[in-house]
């Protein structure tokens, strides 16, 4: 709890600081001439205790909160964030390759996350040819202080997730922000209420996954810390990195009213064709095209994994149209749409946020205001910036930690009132007026 109070990091500062400090001895219980115990002794401790004497611990100084009355419950602002691992990228190894799929198979109980097929090793690598040709002439691109015994450059290899790992961590995950280098993460998520800005679930995940991917957990965790206190979640926020087809259904499902916005690639319009929802086709409506019928196809799964509903005309009503080269193509005689199978979500979520166009603009600044300011001061006042732990169990713990120290300042501040005084500097011609502000002032101050 010092540690993370006082956002000191590593063990050996810790020791060093508490052996210093009269009061934090006295909090402790150590005298002025005791030693305090090795830094070693805090690891080992540290990993003796589970996962869940840390969430008890976060839901007693929640608890706390709720009865100060800190928490309404009626508005709750997800929001993620990457926190360094404890190991180097230098440690990242190379995985092992398997010739084919049923040797992956044989080998899932024997630490399979340290494999990988050779048709994957092969997608990979076929990736990374293409973006070293086409980031050539980038900067950044080649490390001259670094060359190999014949004096050639050595150029930086393309990491992958899929292709290597981290033998010092192995929970650790290659991961990258906008405008940083890459680095080995965890992929921390928060929930924070809007009335007083206390978070009300917290959580550590693989940095390898998409937000969309860890909303199902840490909602689960949000609404099971309200539920013991008897709140209900009833509006949730999150930004567009939060948005799939299946995080909207489960947030359908589950009834939450939910403010995310779709994210970039979805169509809310087809320009020029109408969709018929009860015969499920496309209609061509351009004035000058030949109104074509875009039949259901079936579905099927892209180069990224989403699954697609397939729409396409036929040959004979396209080929002749005015319209087919810039609709269709050069070569292609036929027009095809791809859809969501998830469209009924991200349509329900567009209709939401257009209708009452000022409340969802409204609900953005609630969640960046509420959730934003929060991740900042966990980065820096409170520990979060970096694990000195390993394991994605460890890495729970930190962030729990980290969350609760967060509200338990909160709850210090919020039931311990500073009075204010106000100073005002007047000229003697003003000798009554400041005596009748002071009077005000004495009265307004005993009344609170």
């Amino acid at each position: 709890m010092v540690g993370y109070l006082n956002n000191i990091n590593s063990d050996r500062q810790l020791i060093a600081f508490c052996s210093d400090s009269l009061s934090i001895r006295l909090y402790l219980g150590y005298d002025i001439h005791e030693q305090l115990p090795w830094h070693s002794t805090i690891s080992r401790t540290r990993g003796l205790y589970g996962e869940k004497v840390f969430l008890n611990l976060f839901k007693q100084v929640l608890k706390m909160c709720v009865n100060k009355g800190m928490v309404r419950g009626k508005r709750q602002a997800v929001d993620s964030i990457f926190i360094k691992a404890n190991a180097s990228m230098d440690s990242l190894v190379e995985k092992e390759v398997l010739e084919d799929a049923s040797a992956f198979v044989n080998e899932l109980e024997e630490n399979s996350e340290f494999k990988t097929t050779s048709t994957r090793k092969k997608l990979v690598e076929q990736h990374h040819a293409w973006k070293k040709e086409t980031y050539k002439g980038m900067p950044g691109n080649s490390n001259g202080k670094k060359l190999d015994e014949n004096r050639n450059l050595i150029r930086p290899k393309y990491l992958s997730n899929h292709t290597h790992y981290s033998p010092t961590d192995s929970d650790a995950r290659v991961s990258v922000k906008p405008g940083k280098a890459r680095q080995l993460n965890y992929f921390g998520q928060i929930a924070v209420d809007d009335a007083h800005h206390v978070i009300t679930g917290a959580c550590s995940d693989f940095a390898d996954k998409r937000d969309s991917q860890c909303l199902e957990q840490i909602v689960e965790l949000t609404e099971e810390n309200l539920n013991e206190n008897g709140i209900e979640l009833e509006e949730l926020l999150a930004d567009g990195g939060y948005s799939s087809g299946e995080a909207l259904a489960y947030l359908h499902e589950k009834k939450i009213d939910a403010y995310v916005p779709n994210f970039g690639q979805y169509k809310a319009e087809r320009e020029g064709f109408t969709y018929h929802k009860e015969e499920n086709y496309y209609q061509c409506t351009k004035p000058e095209g030949k109104q074509a019928k875009l039949l259901f196809k079936g579905e099927k799964m892209d180069s990224k994994g989403y699954t697609k509903r397939t729409y396409r005309s036929s040959e004979s009503d396209c080929k002749n149209c005015p319209l087919r080269e810039p609709c269709c193509g050069k070569s292609t005689k036929f027009k095809k749409i791809d859809d969501s199978i998830h469209k009924e979500h991200y349509d329900r979520m567009h209709q939401k946020l257009t209708h009452n166009a000022n409340y969802a603009k409204k609900m953005v600044r609630v969640r960046s205001k509420t959730v934003e300011p929060v991740i900042g001061t966990l980065v820096n006042f409170t520990n979060m910036k970096r694990v000195n732990t390993r394991g994605i169990k460890n890495a729970n713990k930190h962030v729990l930690m980290a969350s609760l120290t967060y509200n338990l300042k909160k709850y210090l501040r919020f039931i311990t009132k500073k009075s204010s005084i106000l100073a005002q500097v007047l000229s003697l011609k003003q000798g009554k007026n400041y005596a009748f502000t002071n009077q005000s002032f004495q009265a307004l101050i005993t009344q609170f």
